[in-house]
């Protein structure tokens, strides 16, 4: 994949317009959606295009083999991403109610005393690499505190995570795995409840089965994607002379930095997908019902930023990151995922205020998947401090941070996102 995104989407979009045929994997055929109007008419448009994967003709005729990344990825779950109508309904305000039933104020102190205690364990060095130390431990170890699960189990997950996502040979091991862990939890907190996700989703009357799969789908559509915006985010901070000098503080430029980088680079740039319930037109291509869709939310957002003046897309919050329709990221796991983002960076930044950049942007490596716009690495130096002497005080804390519902002042349009689906992206020739 290139490294600069922006040109492959408009290099795609000028070729095939707004709907470009592909291939998942090998003998697997899709259609990526290029343009902002397509991309938002297929997630409105709830009656037309469907989640449900039993309207995907190919995963449910057996034409794509019980070996496949593919497969694996997208069998049939009982989570908001994967179903409709009033199965969706209900699951979702599980989904609302077990994020409205936790301490707002705690989960706060939870990540800044992560983001805290991240920097404790390099801030003596005078380097480090911020994906690896920083922005890839953030989120994962926030998401295990509101799973209420132990560090162990948290590197488990990650391991299964890592084998689910790859979209190879290893994905189905890895689904197993984490249905094991989860359910196993699960089973765990209907014993012994707590302040907890899985332990609210269970309150709300959801089965061992839908609180696996709709944890498995929190923690997909949380980690990748706010790994990737604090690592594309910090990166854009450090580049910026006026960023960097001025920041400091700045709720509002912290902010503005992280929608920034929704827009400007995408932290997941596509998902499958949604599914056709009659033959449809689409762009230059006739598409039949059951046929896959693969939404295009980095294209969608730079055929936005192409189509709109400039003055009016500097602050937009517009874009397609979190998708939109019935189906849009619900705004507890956004405003959630936008906290850790937000806090990830006022606190490096607070704690190594002349934080900087190791090697030239232009050396930076990026991740060569289409699926995720992600930093491989970002090495940094600074100042050697010591760490805390103790842990943060939460009552100062408390009154330091907003409660993360809050985190997001402005609305925008629109809004769903989860995280990398599959690997591969091979392009079909154009008919």
């Amino acid at each position: 994949m290139p490294d600069d995104r922006e040109e492959f989407w408009r290099g795609l979009r000028k070729v095939y317009g707004d709907v470009a045929p592909v291939y998942l994997e090998p003998g697997v055929p899709a259609w990526l959606l290029l343009s902002y109007e397509v991309n938002r008419q297929v997630m409105v448009d709830n009656h037309t295009y469907r989640c449900d994967r039993r309207y995907w003709h190919d995963l449910e005729h057996g034409i794509i083999p019980a070996d496949s990344g593919v497969r694996a990825i997208n069998e049939k779950r009982q989570s908001v991403l994967y179903v409709d109508g009033e199965e969706h309904q209900f699951l979702s305000t599980g989904l609302h109610e077990a994020f409205s039933a936790l301490d707002q104020q705690r989960v706060l102190a939870q990540i800044q005393q992560v983001a805290e205690e991240l920097v404790d364990d390099f801030c003596a060095r005078g380097h480090a690499d911020l994906i690896g130390e920083y922005a890839r431990l953030l989120p994962l170890n926030v998401l295990g505190r509101l799973l209420g699960l132990g560090q162990a189990e948290v590197g488990e997950l990650a391991v299964s995570m890592d084998k689910l996502w790859s979209g190879g040979s290893e994905s189905p091991q890895g689904a197993a795995e984490l249905k094991v862990l989860l359910t196993q939890l699960a089973r765990n907190r209907r014993a012994s409840p707590g302040d907890d996700l899985p332990s609210h989703l269970i309150a709300h009357g959801q089965s061992d089965t839908q609180v696996c799969d709709q944890l498995t789908l929190i923690i997909a559509g949380t980690n990748d994607l706010v790994t990737n915006t604090i690592g594309a985010a910090l990166r854009r901070l450090l580049m910026d002379t006026w960023l960097a000098s001025n920041h400091a503080g700045s709720q509002m430029l912290i902010s503005e930095t992280v929608n920034y980088v929704m827009l400007h680079s995408t932290p997941m740039e596509i998902l499958v997908g949604r599914f056709p319930t009659r033959d449809v037109r689409l762009g230059h291509y006739s598409i039949q019902a059951g046929d896959c869709l693969v939404l295009g939310f980095s294209a969608a957002n730079i055929d936005l930023l192409d189509r709109t003046p400039h003055a009016q897309t500097a602050f937009t919050r517009a874009h397609l990151t979190f998708g939109t329709g019935p189906h849009r990221c619900p705004r507890h796991g956004r405003d959630l995922g936008q906290a850790m983002a937000e806090t990830a960076l006022s606190t490096i930044t607070s704690r190594l205020p002349d934080l900087r950049l190791a090697e030239p942007p232009e050396q930076h490596r990026w991740v060569p998947h289409v699926n995720v716009r992600a930093l491989v690495d970002l090495p940094v130096r600074f100042t050697p401090i010591h760490p805390r002497s103790g842990p943060p005080r939460l009552e100062q804390m408390h009154s330091q941070r907003r409660d993360y519902r809050e985190i997001t002042s402005r609305e925008p349009e629109p809004a769903p996102a989860t995280t990398a689906w599959w690997r591969r992206l091979l392009p079909q020739q154009k008919e």
